[in-house]
């Protein structure tokens, strides 16, 4: 996983979002993607997260 990658598609999304005139079908495409990016992006920093806990312990 790109994470730097991922957070710009993100920003990306939130971009175009923000736009008032994109149609439903392309917004709730735009909502879907972000939302599994998100997701994603959580997952990553928990893992992150918990390799520096691990090697703090040690």
């Amino acid at each position: 996983m790109d994470f730097e990658k991922e957070m710009k598609r993100l920003a990306e999304i939130s971009e175009k979002m923000k736009a008032s005139d994109l149609p439903l079908d392309e917004s709730m495409k735009l909502y879907t993607e972000a939302v599994e990016l998100t997701k994603k992006l959580k997952e990553y920093i928990n893992g992150a997260k918990l390799t520096v806990e691990k090697l703090e312990e040690q």
